[in-house]
């Protein structure tokens, strides 16, 4: 009786193994993910850079920005250390001179050509005037003996005395055109002379703006505060041997440090779900272990290139609250804006949905069997899909497609 019971558990026993074994060989072979209920939130990563809302600029030399001037770029010949903290006076940059002094020399040169060219003016118009004075002159003198002639010839024959008067009124047309003359020549060289005034004061201005220039070329800090280098062409950090000018005029800065914000490019793709207020996780790669609050506070109505991508994106401004670490301008934030969140919600891996012909299915282990159900899903972030249809709490289901799943029919909701 005992060998009969023992024959029959052991057929129990080896029957049980050998439903159990494919199935175990199946789950262990593809692993489960289990669909919980929590918290869902929607996110956007953006990388972004500390920077400082209020600021003191420490820029090339004011005297740079003027046209006459006629440098667009000085290269940096030396530069004071990044993050070190200066007073007011305290030399930031030297920029090189070369430049500069071409132009001096240059302007020099002209200079002196206009100062001859001006006083060649003056004396030919001198010389040419005073020809002119002794050209009417003369004409007086004919007009003197015309009149003469008239007088003498009124007990001549009407016909001398009309020559005589011919003659008079030859000399007045004379007397007359050589004071116009004199008019016109004077006028001609004073508009001469005046127009190499100007560009002799045109030179002496950019001459006196090049030497104010030259005087200027060790940049001192504005203020008291710690430096923070700038960003030149290209977004490029500034550093020895960069050039500034006048349309890259930032050297570096004084940031107030207790008005930090993180800057960051959104891309057109994703700027329509940001909003102002909105909460952004901030993570620092200086604090890895620490993640900071912020809120977005400001969005740019018109979008520019991304600095070092080819797309355009919207900048916008994250302040950051309440801090105690020592934050400083240049860190680079990782920043999470949260778009949307939902208290409690089913949600499942995102390796656990899988589609065919346009329909969303999970493969979801029932008891023994794996059976293919259509889901239906709604918001999703980097991780999860959430779950509005076709799933409970606690089920499991795959990961990965199993080796039979083509031949699973899909059960539709």
């Amino acid at each position: 009786m005992n060998k009969t019971k023992l024959g029959i558990s052991a057929t129990v026993i080896i029957v049980i193994l050998l439903i159990w074994q494919p199935w175990s060989f199946i789950f262990q072979k593809n692993p489960t993910t289990t669909v919980i209920s929590s918290e869902f939130e929607t996110t956007i990563s953006v990388t972004g850079e500390l920077k400082a809302e209020k600021a003191v600029d420490i820029m090339v030399p004011e005297v740079s920005f003027n046209e006459e001037v006629d440098i667009w770029a000085m290269k940096i010949l030396s530069l004071v250390e990044e993050g070190k903290i200066v007073k007011k006076g305290d030399e930031i940059a030297q920029l090189e001179p070369t430049e500069v002094e071409e132009n001096l020399n240059s302007v020099n040169d002209r200079l002196n050509e206009q100062y001859t060219i001006v006083e060649d003016a003056k004396i030919d118009s001198s010389l040419a005037l005073s020809a002119q004075r002794e050209s009417i002159e003369k004409v007086r003198d004919r007009l003197l003996d015309a009149n003469i002639k008239v007088e003498q010839s009124s007990y001549e024959s009407k016909a001398v005395q009309r020559q005589a008067t011919i003659e008079l009124d030859k000399a007045k047309r004379a007397l007359s055109k050589a004071q116009r003359d004199l008019i016109t020549k004077t006028q001609k060289h004073k508009s001469k002379i005046a127009r190499g005034q100007r560009r002799v004061d045109r030179y002496e201005y950019k001459k006196a703006l090049l030497e104010q220039l030259r005087s200027e070329l060790i940049v001192k800090s504005p203020a008291d505060g710690m430096v923070i280098y700038g960003n030149g062409y290209s977004s490029q950090k500034i550093k020895v041997g960069s050039r500034v000018g006048r349309w890259s005029p930032l050297i570096a800065t004084l940031p107030d440090l207790s008005t930090l914000i993180s800057e960051m490019h959104v891309k057109e793709i994703d700027i329509a779900k940001i909003k102002v207020g909105q909460v952004v996780k901030i993570k620092i790669d200086a604090f890895p272990k620490v993640a900071f609050d912020g809120t977005i506070i400001s969005i740019a109505n018109i979008g520019q290139e991304i600095p070092g991508e080819f797309q355009n994106g919207f900048k916008v401004k994250v302040e950051l609250l309440d801090y105690k670490e020592t934050l400083l301008p240049g860190m680079t934030t990782n920043n999470s804006i949260i778009t949307n969140r939902i208290e409690t919600t089913l949600m499942v891996d995102k390796s656990a949905i899988f589609n065919q012909d346009s329909i969303n299915y999970v493969i979801k282990k029932d008891g023994f069997k794996l059976i293919k159900q259509e889901v239906k899903l709604g918001l999703e972030n980097d991780k999860f899909f959430q779950v509005t249809k076709g799933l409970m709490e606690n089920d499991k289901v795959l990961s990965h497609l199993p080796d039979n799943a083509d031949k699973l029919e899909i059960i539709k909701l």
